[in-house]
């Protein structure tokens, strides 16, 4: 994650960050708090208010181009939006666009331990074919005066 405040003077301060970068692709921060207009956010000014947990553009995003958020596509400019636009519904819309669901496509499995080295339990086998495990209830306690009431 990329939690740093870009615009406060150094990295250790006693002031939280009022906005967040989650990752360094993105073209927006959160906001942690409500910011007001003018507020500095990273080499941009707010050019109205905005909510906490909402999104301010740190760049421009030209019409159609994609919002990204923890680096994913969460939406597609729905009008031009500058640098320091409170970013939200109204300005953000969804689109269809092409996803690559090819990962973990060339996972294997991994067998670490040969099949009778691998650790068992003592279940039993109910009637329908399924297993299942002895249930017991412990009960400790942690000082001698509820000894006798356990």
């Amino acid at each position: 994650m990329f939690w740093e405040n870009t615009a406060m003077s150094t990295a250790l301060s006693a002031t939280p960050p009022i906005f967040l970068r989650l990752n360094a692709a993105d073209n927006v921060v959160v906001a942690r708090a409500d910011i007001l207009p003018g507020t500095p956010v990273e080499a941009v000014t707010t050019g109205a208010a905005v909510p906490a947990g909402h999104k301010i553009a740190t760049v421009a995003i030209a019409e159609g181009e994609p919002v990204r958020k923890y680096n994913q596509i969460i939406g597609f400019a729905s009008r031009a939006i500058a640098p320091g636009d409170h970013v939200h519904e109204h300005n953000c819309a969804m689109a269809d666009f092409a996803r690559d669901y090819a990962i973990g496509q060339d996972a294997r499995e991994v067998n670490f331990l040969a099949a009778h080295e691998r650790a068992t339990f003592q279940g039993y086998r109910r009637a329908n074919g399924r297993v299942g495990t002895r249930n017991y209830l412990g009960v400790l306690t942690s000082v001698n005066c509820s000894a006798s009431a356990a």
